[in-house]
C-alpha cells in the first residue's frame, strides 16, 4: 500500500509545478528539447514516407479517376505528402548529425515547418477517391503520427491543431462534401486524446529536465566550489593539481607571494582584520593579473601562487613590481606588503613544475630574509633537468606530492587492507617562522621531516602545504598512534625558545571496513586534526577519527551542499518560543528559533547547523533571513503581535565581523514598518567581551531605537566585566544555572545576579524552566519573564496563531503592576540584638501579595513561606491564602484601612502561641484589572517593651 501511494505521488508531481524552478526560454533547456526531440521527427518523417508510399500503390496509376478535391488527384497528394516528407527527412538527419546548442533557432524553424506542413497535408488525404465515404484512414496515421510521436509544447501543438483544423474546413468546402455530426464529435476527441498525451509528455520532460540541469548546474557549482579558496576567491591547491597539465612543454613564469607580518597583525587586529588582509590580496591580485594567461592560487594561509604562460617574462616581471610595490590601492584596502620570490622555465613534466615551485619558494626566503616588501628572483629559464642530477640534501627530497601519494596507495590495493594515514599540522608555525626567521623556519621544517622519517622509514610522507605533513602506513593501529606520539614529544622538545606543538588527526581503516581511497581517509584525519582546535574535549593534541565525528562530518557537509537552497526554498524558517510574565502567568513576548525544515530529516535542530555556520562565517547569512521573516510575520498578523509584545531576535558575534549589522537590520526592519523598540536583539554574552569589536556597532543599534539583550549570562569567561562595559536592556539568565537550582551556592549566584540587573535597571529572563520548582524559585526572585518548556516549545507561526499564547496577551497596565511586584527585595536586615518579645528565633517575613477578590501570594521569602505553610492553598501554579484563615481575615481588614486613604496599615497579628507584628504597604494598582499589589511584612522583632 505504501508502495502505491508513493507511486502515485511521484505521479502527481507531474501535473505540479512545485519544486520545478527552470524557465522554458532557457538555452540549454531548449537545446535539450529539440536534441531530444530530432529521432522522433525523424521517425515520424519515416513513418509518413512509408504511408504516402503505400497510398500510392493504393491508386494502381500515376493518375486515379477518382480525386480529392477536382484539381488534384489522389496519387498527387500521395505524392506531394511523400516528397514533402522526404526532402524534410533528409533535413533532419542533417539537422541531428551537425546538432549545435548555438544553432537552436535553425532546428526549431525546420521542425515547426515539417509539422505545419503535415498538419496541411494531412487533410488533402481527407477523403477517398469514392463519393460519400467517411474518414480517410491515412488522415488519422499522418495527424496522429505528427500530434503524439513528437514531443511539443502546448502552444505549438495548438498552433499544429489549428493549421490542421482550418485546411480540413476548406478542403470540405472545396469539395462540398457533406460530413455527419458524429464525425465531427469524432474529429474532436481525436484531438482532446492527442492534446492530453502530448500535454503529459511536455510535463514530464520539463519536470525530468529541470531535475537533470538542477543536477549539471550543482555539479557544475560544486565543481567550481572544490577548485575555488572561499576566503580569497582564487583558485586552489586542488585546482593547481588539476590544471599541471596545461603548462608542460611551454615557458612558463611562476611566482610566490607570501603577505609580511601577517601572523602579527592577525594576532594584534583580530582574525576579521586578517581575513579581510587576505580577501583585499586576492582582489588585487585578480584584478592586476588578470586575462587568459595569468592563473592566481592561494597556495597556503598567506602564501598566493602565480603562474603565467604568455611567454612575455618583461610583462610578468612589471605585474609584479605593479602587485608588490607600485601599484594603486583601492580605497579602504589596508595597506599590505608582501615578499616575492619568481623564476622562469620550460618544464616537461609536472615533477618539474613542482621543482620550479620550490626554486620560487627559495627565492622567497632570500627575499623575506632581506626585509619587508623583497622581490627575489630571476627571468632567466632555469636547466630543470640539472637538477636531478647528483645528490641533494632539499627539504622535499624524501617527501611526495598527494597525487603520487594516492597512486602508490592504489597501486597497493588498499582499499580492502588495515592502514592508516595522519594529518600533521604545527601549531602557530607562521609566528614561530616570523620570530626565528625564515631560513631557521625552514632548518626547522627540515628536523621535523627527518624526525618523522626516523620514526616512519617505511612510510610514504606528502608535504601538503609548508607546515602540514600527512603520513600513510600499515603498521598496526597500536604501533601507529605510539610513534606518532614520540614524534610529537620529540618536536615539542627539539626548540628552546618555542614550544612547538604538533598537532595530529589520525584514521584507520580496517580490512573489514568499507573500502576507502587515498584523499578520502587524508581528509578524514584533516577534519580530525582541525577538529582539536574547535573542541575542549579530548586530547589537545591528537584525536582519532571516530563514528561520531563521521557523523558531525556528514552534517557539516550536508549543512554546506543544502544551506543556501534551503534559504532559498524558505525552508529555514522562524519557530516562536513564548515568554511569559514570571507572575501574571500571560504572554510577555516571543523568542524567534530557526528551524530547518526538511524533507527527509523532518525538523533539523539549530544545533545541527548553526555551529557549522559560525565556523565558515556564513551564519549573517541565517539571522538576517530570520529577522525578516518575523518582520514579516510581524507585519503580516500585527493583531497578533501588538506594538508591546517584543520579539527576542537572535543575533551571533560573527555576524559584525562579515557585514554592516546596523545597517541591514535597520533597512530590514524599515522596509516591513515594524516598531524598532519591538525588536531586543540577543546576542550571546561571550561576543561582549570583545568590545572593541562590538562597541560601536551596539551602540548604533541602541540609537536607531533596537533593544540589545545579553543572552546565555554567566557562562562566558568575563561574565561581569562584560555586564560592566555595555549598556545592555536585559539580560537572559543561562539554563544551565535553573537546572541546578536545589543547589544552594547556586540559588546564592542566581540571586546575586537578579539583584544586580535590577539596580542596573535590566529586565531579566529564566530560560530553561522546565518544572513547577524552578517556576516557583524564579517568581520568588523577582525575575521578569520566565521561557521554558513548563509553558510551551518552540512552534511555527501556524501553530502560534491558534494557540491561547496569543489570545492570553500583556497589556500596558498589567506590565507596570507585576514589574513593581518583582522589583521588591525580600531580603529584610534586622539585628538580632534587638528587643525581642522572647527567646523564639527571629523571624523576618516578607511576602508580595496580590488582591482581586482573593489574597494571592506573588512571591515570599524562606521565612514567610515557613509562617504561612498551613495557610494557603496551591491551585496550579498559585499560592492563594485560605480564605477562611485567621491571617487572611487580618490582611483584608488591613486592605480596608489602606483603601481608606492610608497607605500603610500596622498591625498585630497572633499565630499559636506567639504574637507578631505586621504592616501592610500598597505598592501597585491596576484599575482595569481591578488588583492591587501590597508588600507585607511581619516579624517577632519589637522595639518598645510591654
Amino acid at each position: 500500500m505504501f508502495g502505491l501511494k508513493k507511486q502515485f505521488h511521484e505521479l502527481m508531481k507531474i501535473f505540479s509545478r512545485q519544486n520545478v524552478r527552470i524557465s522554458e526560454q532557457d538555452p540549454l533547456f531548449l537545446a535539450d528539447f529539440y536534441r531530444y526531440n530530432l529521432p522522433f521527427d525523424i521517425a515520424s518523417a519515416i513513418l509518413l514516407c512509408i504511408v504516402s508510399f503505400i497510398g500510392m500503390a493504393g491508386t494502381h496509376a500515376p493518375f486515379a479517376a477518382g480525386t480529392v478535391l477536382p484539381e488534384i488527384s489522389a496519387t498527387a497528394v500521395y505524392m506531394m505528402l511523400f516528397g514533402t516528407n522526404l526532402l524534410f527527412l533528409m533535413l533532419l538527419f542533417q539537422e541531428f548529425r551537425r546538432f549545435d546548442s548555438t544553432a537552436v533557432r535553425r532546428t526549431k524553424w525546420i521542425i515547426l515547418t515539417f509539422r505545419g506542413a503535415n498538419m496541411v497535408l494531412a487533410s488533402m488525404t481527407f477523403f477517398s477517391t469514392q463519393k460519400n465515404s467517411g474518414f480517410f484512414f491515412e488522415y488519422i496515421l499522418v495527424t496522429m503520427t505528427i500530434l503524439l510521436v513528437p514531443n511539443s509544447r502546448f502552444i505549438t501543438f495548438l498552433r499544429n491543431a489549428g493549421l490542421n483544423l482550418v485546411s480540413v474546413i476548406l478542403v470540405l468546402a472545396l469539395a462540398r462534401h457533406p460530413i455527419a455530426w458524429q464525425d465531427m464529435v469524432d474529429l474532436l476527441a481525436l484531438f482532446i486524446v492527442c492534446g492530453f498525451v502530448n500535454w503529459v509528455r511536455w510535463l514530464t520532460f520539463r519536470r525530468v529536465e529541470a531535475n537533470r540541469l538542477s543536477a549539471e548546474k550543482q555539479r557544475e557549482k560544486l565543481f567550481r566550489e572544490s577548485r575555488t579558496d572561499d576566503l580569497t576567491g582564487l583558485l586552489n591547491r586542488t585546482a593547481l593539481r588539476d590544471d599541471f597539465p596545461d603548462y608542460t612543454g611551454r615557458l612558463l613564469c611562476i611566482a610566490l607571494i607570501d603577505l609580511d607580518a601577517f601572523k602579527l597583525c592577525n594576532d594584534t587586529y583580530g582574525h576579521a582584520y586578517g581575513d579581510m588582509m587576505l580577501r583585499s590580496t586576492g582582489e588585487r591580485m585578480q584584478r592586476i593579473f588578470s586575462g587568459a594567461e595569468y592563473r592566481c592560487y592561494r597556495y597556503g594561509g598567506d602564501e598566493f601562487l602565480i603562474l603565467y604562460n604568455g611567454g612575455d617574462r618583461d610583462l610578468f616581471y612589471n605585474k609584479l613590481l605593479e602587485f608588490c610595490g607600485s601599484g594603486e590601492k583601492q580605497p579602504k584596502e589596508p595597506d599590505v606588503t608582501c615578499g616575492t620570490g619568481y623564476c622562469c622555465g620550460i618544464p616537461r613534466t609536472e615533477r618539474e613544475i613542482r621543482s620550479m615551485i620550490r626554486i620560487a619558494d627559495e627565492y622567497l626566503y632570500r627575499a623575506k630574509s632581506a626585509g619587508r616588501s623583497r622581490m627575489s628572483g630571476s627571468l632567466t629559464p632555469v636547466d630543470i633537468a640539472s637538477l636531478y642530477q647528483g645528490n641533494s640534501d632539499s627539504l622535499f627530497d624524501h617527501l611526495m606530492n598527494i597525487d603520487d601519494a594516492a597512486k602508490i596507495f592504489q597501486r597497493r590495493n588498499m582499499e580492502n587492507k588495515a592502514w592508516s594515514i595522519a594529518y600533521l599540522n604545527i601549531n602557530r608555525y607562521g609566528e614561530i617562522n616570523e620570530d626565528l626567521g625564515y631560513r631557521e623556519g625552514g632548518a626547522l621544517l627540515k628536523k621535523i621531516n627527518q624526525i618523522l622519517l626516523r620514526h616512519f622509514p617505511s612510510a610514504v610522507l606528502v608535504n601538503r602545504e609548508m607546515d602540514h605533513f600527512v603520513l600513510f602506513s600499515t603498521l598496526s593501529a597500536k604501533d601507529f598512534l605510539h610513534r606518532v606520539r614520540k614524534v610529537q614529544a620529540e618536536v615539542f622538545r627539539m626548540e628552546e625558545r618555542h614550544m612547538i606543538i604538533f598537532r595530529a588527526g589520525v584514521f584507520h581503516h580496517e580490512a573489514a571496513d568499507p573500502p576507502t581511497d587515498y584523499l578520502t581517509g587524508m581528509y578524514h584525519a584533516k577534519y580530525a586534526c582541525d577538529s582539536i582546535l574547535s573542541t575542549n574535549d579530548g586530547d589537545p593534541y591528537l584525536r582519532l577519527y571516530d563514528h561520531a565525528m563521521a557523523r558531525e562530518q556528514e552534517k557539516d557537509l550536508f549543512v554546506h551542499q543544502e544551506f543556501f537552497e534551503a534559504l532559498k526554498s524558505g525552508r529555514i524558517v522562524p519557530y516562536y518560543q513564548p515568554i511569559v510574565g514570571s507572575l501574571s502567568g500571560i504572554t510577555c513576548g516571543y523568542e524567534a528559533l530557526s528551524r530547518w525544515l526538511d524533507p527527509e530529516k523532518d525538523v533539523i535542530s539549530p544545533a545541527d547547523y548553526i555551529p557549522y555556520l559560525e565556523e565558515t562565517g556564513e551564519v549573517y547569512r541565517l539571522d538576517l533571513h530570520i529577522l525578516e521573516q518575523v518582520c514579516r510575520d510581524i507585519r503580516d498578523h500585527r493583531k497578533q503581535f501588538p506594538e508591546n509584545i517584543f520579539v527576542n531576535v537572535n543575533l551571533s558575534q560573527k555576524d559584525f565581523q562579515y557585514m554592516d549589522m546596523p545597517e541591514e537590520i535597520d533597512r530590514i526592519v524599515t522596509a516591513y514598518q515594524v516598531p524598532k523598540s519591538q525588536l531586543h536583539l540577543e546576542i550571546t554574552e561571550s561576543a561582549f567581551t570583545d568590545s572593541r569589536r562590538l562597541g560601536d556597532a551596539l551602540m548604533r543599534l541602541q540609537k536607531l531605537g533596537f533593544h540589545i539583550w545579553m543572552d546565555d549570562f554567566g557562562v562566558g569567561e568575563s561574565s561581569l566585566s562584560a555586564f560592566r562595559n555595555n549598556r545592555v536592556e536585559g539580560v537572559k539568565l543561562d539554563q544551565s544555572f535553573f537546572a541546578d537550582v536545589a543547589n544552594h551556592r547556586t540559588q546564592i549566584i542566581i540571586r546575586s545576579i537578579i539583584d544586580m540587573s535590577r539596580e542596573t535597571n535590566c529586565m531579566m529572563i529564566a530560560e530553561g524552566i522546565e518544572n513547577l520548582e524552578q517556576l516557583r524559585c524564579a517568581r520568588q526572585w523577582g525575575v521578569n519573564f520566565i521561557q521554558g518548556f513548563y509553558f510551551s516549545r518552540p512552534m511555527p507561526l501556524s501553530e502560534l496563531l491558534a494557540s491561547h499564547f496569543v489570545g492570553n496577551r500583556t497589556d500596558e497596565s498589567t506590565d507596570h503592576f507585576y514589574q513593581a511586584a518583582a522589583e521588591v527585595h525580600l531580603a529584610v536586615a534586622y539585628e538580632q540584638n534587638l528587643y525581642l518579645q522572647s527567646n523564639s528565633p527571629v523571624a523576618s517575613c516578607r511576602a508580595v501579595l496580590e488582591w482581586n477578590g482573593a489574597i494571592r501570594v506573588l512571591r515570599a521569602n524562606d521565612y514567610m513561606q515557613d509562617l504561612l505553610d498551613n495557610f494557603v492553598e496551591i491551585e496550579d501554579s498559585e499560592c492563594i491564602l485560605k480564605p477562611d484563615s485567621e491571617i487572611a481575615s487580618t490582611i483584608r481588614k488591613a486592605i480596608d484601612t489602606i483603601h481608606a486613604d492610608h497607605h500603610i496599615c500596622d498591625f498585630r497579628l497572633q499565630i499559636g502561641q506567639q504574637t507578631f507584628h505586621g504592616q501592610l504597604a500598597l505598592i501597585a494598582e491596576d484599575p482595569p484589572h481591578n488588583r492591587t499589589a501590597y508588600i507585607l511584612n511581619i516579624t517577632n522583632f519589637s522595639v518598645t517593651a510591654e
